[in-house]
C-alpha cells in the first residue's frame, strides 16, 4: 500500500494529485492536521483549503462526512456550493434533489453562482425533462449576466432540447457571444435528435461560415450529427453531399462519421451497394459500425446477407451488444430460421443482456415468425418486466397464428396484472386479431371503449379501417356500409377501399357498387376501382356490367 507522509505543519499536501486521497483514512488524517494547524487563520480570499479537503471527501464518495464538514464550515464561497452540487449530482435521483436544495441555500447565503454552477444544475434538469425548472435557472442565469456565456449557453441549449422545447434551445444558442464548437456542435445534435434536418443543415452552414476553430469549421462530432437527419430516399442528394464534405475534411478514418454514413445509405439508397463500399473503408469496425450493417440488411428485406454479416462478426471476435442482438433476431425472423434464432437465443442467455427488454420482444417476435408458438410464449412467461411493446407482439402474433381468444386473453392480462394502460399501437393489434379471426362482437366491444372514453386512446383512421375490414371479412358488408356513413369517415377513400375489397370477397355487387361510386368521387383518377367492379361482375356472371367496367379502364 502506497503512503503519504502528511505533517501538521506543511501544506504541501494542498498540491497533490486527488487520486493520492481515494482512501477516506487519508482524507480524515488530512482532515486531523487542518484542525490541529488551525488553518482557518489562512487568507480565506486567497485559497480555502477547507475546499480543497470537500473536495477529497467527495471524491472519495464519503457524501455524508462531505455535508457534515460543508455545514461546518466558517466561510462558503462559490467554490464550495460547487464542489458538493456535483457530488450531489453524482449520487443519483434522490441526491439531485438535495443539489437544488443547496442552490437555494446558495442564494440565501448571497453566494454568487458562476458558469459552473448554473451548468451543473442544467445538466440535472437536461436528464430529468424539467422545463419548468429548466427556465427559472434561465432566468436567474439571465440576472447573473451569464446566460450568453458559452458555457451556460450551451448547457441551456442541450437542457431545452432535451426537454423537447427546440426552438428555445436554438434561442438560446443565438445568445451565445462567441460560440465555440462545442456550442455549435450541442445546438447541432439537438436539431439532429429532434429530427429536423432544416434546422440541422441551417446551423452547420452557418457553422462553416463563422465558426472560429480549425480546419474546415467543424469535426466529427457535427458531420456525424448532421448525416443522422437524413434517413429517407428524398434525402439521398443532402447525405451524398455530407459524404464529400466527409472526405475533403480527411473524416472518413473516423469510425463514427463512417457508420452514420452506413446508416444513411442503408436509408437512403435503394439496396446496400454504397453502404457495403463505405463499410468496407473501416480499418476496424466497432460493434455499431456492424449493427449498422446488420440493420441495413434487413430493413432492405436481405435477411440472409445480413446474417452473413453477423456471422462474420462473431469470427472476428466482436461481441454483441442489445442493439446488435435486437438487430439480428429480425434477420432470422425474415428467413424462417428457427434454429439460428435459437441459437442467438443462447447467446442471449449467457450474455449480460438477457433481461433487456427490447432484446426479448424481438425475441418474442421472432419465433412467431418462425412458428414456434411454444418458444414464443415460453420467452414471454420468462419476461421479469414487460411492456407495452411485449403485450402488443404477443396479441399480433397469437391472432396472426389463430389464437384469437389467447390474443384477447393476453389484452385482459395487460390491464389485470401488469396495470398497463393499452395504447393505440396495442388495440390495433387487437381489432385486427378480432378481424382476422371472426371476433366481431369482440372487436366492436373494444373499438366502442375507445369511442365512448372507457379508454384513454381516441380512434383513428387506421382503427376505422380495421373495422371496416373486420366487418367485411365477416360478410357484413351493410353493416359495415353503415359504419361508414355513421363513424363520419364517409368522406375517406380508405373505407370505402376496404369495403369494396371485401365485396370482391364475397361478390356483393349491390354494396361494392356504391362503394365504387364513392371511391370515384373521391378519387377519379384510381382506375383501380373499375378493375375491382368489373371483377365483382364476372364472378356474378354479369358480363355486360363487366364490359362497361373495362371500357371505363381503357
Amino acid at each position: 500500500m502506497t503512503t503519504v507522509s502528511i505533517t501538521s505543519h506543511e501544506n504541501s499536501w494542498i498540491g497533490f494529485p486527488l487520486k493520492a486521497f481515494e482512501d477516506p483514512r487519508l482524507c480524515s488524517a488530512v482532515h486531523a492536521c487542518l484542525v490541529k494547524s488551525r488553518y482557518e487563520s489562512y487568507d480565506w480570499r486567497a485559497y480555502s483549503p477547507w475546499n480543497k479537503l470537500l473536495q477529497l471527501y467527495c471524491r472519495c464518495e464519503s457524501i455524508q462526512v462531505s455535508r457534515k464538514l460543508f455545514d461546518e464550515m466558517t466561510v462558503r464561497e462559490t467554490v464550495s456550493f460547487n464542489t458538493l452540487i456535483s457530488a450531489y449530482m453524482r449520487g443519483g435521483h434522490r441526491r439531485v434533489e438535495e443539489a437544488f436544495k443547496l442552490y437555494s441555500l446558495m442564494r440565501e447565503d448571497d453566494v454568487r453562482p458562476n458558469k459552473i454552477t448554473f451548468s451543473l444544475l442544467l445538466g440535472a434538469c437536461a436528464r430529468r425533462s424539467d422545463l419548468r425548472l429548466s427556465k427559472q435557472l434561465h432566468s436567474q442565469a439571465v440576472k447573473s449576466g451569464l446566460a450568453s456565456e458559452k458555457f451556460v449557453g450551451s448547457s441551456l441549449s442541450d437542457t431545452y432540447s432535451k426537454c423537447l422545447i427546440l426552438e428555445d434551445s436554438i434561442c438560446a444558442f443565438d445568445e451565445i457571444d462567441g460560440a465555440d464548437l462545442v456550442s455549435w456542435n450541442v445546438v447541432i445534435d439537438g436539431c439532429a435528435r429532434h429530427g429536423s434536418k432544416e434546422h440541422a443543415v441551417r446551423l452547420f452552414t452557418q457553422m462553416r461560415r463563422h465558426c472560429q476553430c480549425p480546419g474546415f469549421g467543424f469535426d466529427a462530432f457535427t458531420l456525424t450529427s448532421v448525416v443522422k437527419t437524413c434517413y429517407n430516399p428524398s434525402e439521398l442528394v443532402l447525405g451524398m453531399s455530407l459524404h464529400g464534405c466527409a472526405i475533403k475534411a480527411g473524416l472518413t478514418a473516423e469510425t463514427p462519421v463512417v457508420n452514420s454514413l452506413v446508416t444513411m445509405y442503408s436509408k437512403c439508397e435503394k439496396g446496400m451497394e454504397s453502404a457495403k463500399r463505405v463499410f468496407e473503408t473501416i480499418l476496424t469496425p466497432d460493434i455499431i459500425s456492424w449493427t449498422a450493417m446488420i440493420s441495413g440488411f434487413v430493413k432492405n428485406g436481405l435477411g440472409e446477407e445480413a446474417v452473413g454479416v453477423y456471422q462474420e462478426m462473431l469470427g472476428t471476435g466482436v461481441r454483441e451488444n442489445y442493439f446488435c442482438f435486437a438487430g439480428v433476431l429480425p434477420a432470422y425472423a425474415s428467413t424462417a430460421s428457427l434454429e439460428g434464432g435459437r441459437q442467438v437465443h443462447a447467446r442471449i442467455c449467457k450474455s449480460k443482456f438477457g433481461l433487456d427488454m427490447s432484446v426479448n420482444n424481438a425475441l418474442i417476435d421472432m419465433y412467431f415468425k418462425c412458428g414456434s408458438i411454444g418458444d414464443a410464449q415460453s420467452a414471454f412467461r420468462t419476461l421479469k418486466f414487460r411492456d407495452f411493446v411485449s403485450y402488443t407482439v404477443m396479441i399480433m402474433g397469437l391472432g396472426q397464428h389463430g389464437l384469437g381468444r389467447d390474443a384477447l386473453e393476453m389484452l385482459k392480462a395487460m390491464e389485470d396484472h401488469d396495470g398497463l394502460e393499452p395504447d393505440g399501437v396495442t388495440l390495433l393489434a387487437a381489432l385486427s386479431t378480432c378481424s382476422h379471426n371472426g371476433l366481431v362482437e369482440d372487436g366492436l366491444h373494444i373499438f366502442n371503449s375507445m369511442v365512448d372514453g372507457r379508454r384513454k386512446v381516441k380512434p383513428k383512421r387506421e382503427h376505422y379501417a380495421c373495422v371496416v375490414d373486420m366487418l367485411g371479412r365477416a360478410g357484413k358488408l351493410s353493416e359495415a356500409e353503415s359504419f361508414i356513413k355513421e363513424s363520419g369517415i364517409g368522406c375517406e377513400a380508405f373505407a370505402w377501399g376496404t369495403l369494396l375489397g371485401a365485396c370482391m370477397i364475397h361478390g356483393d355487387s349491390e354494396v361494392g357498387e356504391r362503394a365504387a361510386e364513392k371511391l370515384k368521387e373521391l378519387q377519379p383518377k384510381r382506375d383501380g376501382v373499375y378493375v375491382q367492379l368489373s371483377n365483382i361482375y364476372a364472378e356474378k356472371e354479369m358480363w355486360a356490367e363487366k364490359g362497361i367496367g373495362c371500357q371505363r379502364v381503357a
